[in-house]
């Protein structure tokens, strides 16, 4: 019984192998094949009837962004492209050749399309090649119905021009427009999906990507696939280090006019924020690019610089006039609006101070009128030739509470605006 399973599996061993022996192509089978491929000449489009058009279905695969530079409006991309056609003149009836499957064919020995990348910035082909060996290792595989298929990959800088408006919240629309320069009526490009293939697409730090929908156009004198990228800023890093310390220092730079005058660092310290401004609007130009699309945010920090400009001249003319109040000096049409705005200011206080146990409903227009000509009495009445010392102070104090007051509203007006803006836009 042992004895039979033996010659058992022996027999099928053998018939196996015999059978295999036959399907397989040999070497002679794949030379033959390759050999009748030379015979087709490579500059000859793959028609029997060379008045057709070769439809190309193309398939781009993208790898990474290796870099977005908005100031130059550059993207470099690594991507593969996939281009499958039916070859006319390149088939075989596979029991000729030892049911031989696939047929590959170096790229210099077969006809290829001419594939350019019409938004290039310096070489239009796809075809970058290091060196002679990939070049020569590159090939078309062909199936025994004349099914071809090419893969190329490619290292190519685009050009892409920046959308900042919303910056750092910013998104790009970028594109790659695979382009044949042949006419129409002889190749014709659509592409093989309705979006780019990114299942291998690595990620990159500074931007995240989508696809968008791949567009095709066809004219008389070329035709045109257009693999479309959306690019979105990951707002994190620049948040962080540059809004945040910006609103912060607005924030500090209210606070000179809570200084005294009499210590002498309230100059010092508005012109110290004023120049850190400066920094922050140098960075800012060196990050986003010379173009007519201004950023909202480049907008802010213009606004914030003009507020520190004049947050500085009006901590340098409080202390001059702190100087000449301390010597009882009041010559000038400021000086004089300063203190007849400050008189009227008190002395309205001090009249609503008085009518706060009196309700709303018993105050008469014959009162309003009363307490309006007191104020002007009050405002007219006293000299400035008898100004005290202390009335004087009040003076600067009102000053600087009115300063305070109004740089605090316009900065968060404007950040609040900004705000609004960002959000609606994202």
């Amino acid at each position: 019984m042992l004895f039979k399973l033996k010659m058992l599996f022996v027999c099928a061993g053998s018939i196996i192998y015999l059978v295999s022996f036959i399907v397989c192509a040999t070497f002679d089978d794949v030379t033959n094949l390759e050999q009748r491929f030379k015979n087709i000449s490579p500059h000859i489009r793959p028609r029997l009837n060379q008045t057709d058009f070769v439809e190309i279905a193309v398939l781009m695969t993208l790898e990474s962004i290796k870099d977005y530079d908005e100031v130059s409006g550059t993207l470099t991309v690594v991507a593969t492209y996939v281009l499958y056609w039916h070859d006319e003149l390149r088939n075989w009836n596979k029991s000729d050749y030892g049911n031989l499957l696939i047929m590959r064919t170096p790229i210099t020995e077969t006809w290829i399309p001419k594939i350019l990348i019409r938004n290039m910035v310096s070489k239009r082909s796809v075809f970058l090649f290091d060196n002679d060996v990939d070049t020569r290792t590159t090939f078309v595989r062909y199936n025994s119905s004349g099914q071809a298929k090419f893969m190329v990959e490619s290292l190519h800088e685009c050009s892409c021009s920046a959308e900042v408006m919303y910056f750092p919240f910013d998104s790009h629309a970028c594109a790659i427009e695979l382009l044949t320069i042949e006419h129409s009526n002889e190749i014709r490009f659509r592409p093989l999906l309705k979006e780019i293939y990114m299942a291998y697409t690595r990620s990159n730090i500074e931007w995240s990507i989508k696809s968008d929908l791949v567009e095709s156009e066809l004219s008389e004198y070329y035709s045109l696939v257009k693999f479309n990228i959306i690019l979105s800023r990951k707002p994190r890093f620049l948040f962080l280090n540059l809004v945040v310390p910006v609103v912060f220092l607005s924030f500090v730079n209210l606070l000179v006019f809570c200084l005294p005058v009499a210590s002498g660092e309230r100059a010092s310290m508005a012109f110290t924020v004023l120049l850190t401004f400066v920094v922050f609007i140098s960075m800012v130009t060196n990050i986003l690019p010379a173009s007519n699309a201004i950023s909202l945010f480049n907008v802010f920090l213009q606004i914030e610089l003009f507020c520190s400009i004049l947050i500085t001249f009006c901590a340098v003319w409080s202390i001059s006039h702190y100087h000449k109040f301390y010597e009882k000096d009041t010559s000038g049409a400021m000086a004089r609006i300063l203190i007849k705005g400050s008189r009227l200011y008190r002395k309205r206080c001090k009249i609503k101070q008085n009518q706060t146990g009196a309700s709303k409903e018993k105050r008469t227009t014959e009162d309003e009128n009363q307490n309006t000509q007191q104020v002007d009495a009050y405002v007219n009445e006293n000299s400035f030739d008898e100004l005290t010392s202390n009335e004087l102070q009040y003076s600067l104090y009102f000053f600087d509470e009115v300063c305070f007051k109004t740089f605090t509203f316009v900065f968060v007006l404007q950040l609040i605006t900004y705000s609004i803006i960002v959000l609606c836009g994202n």
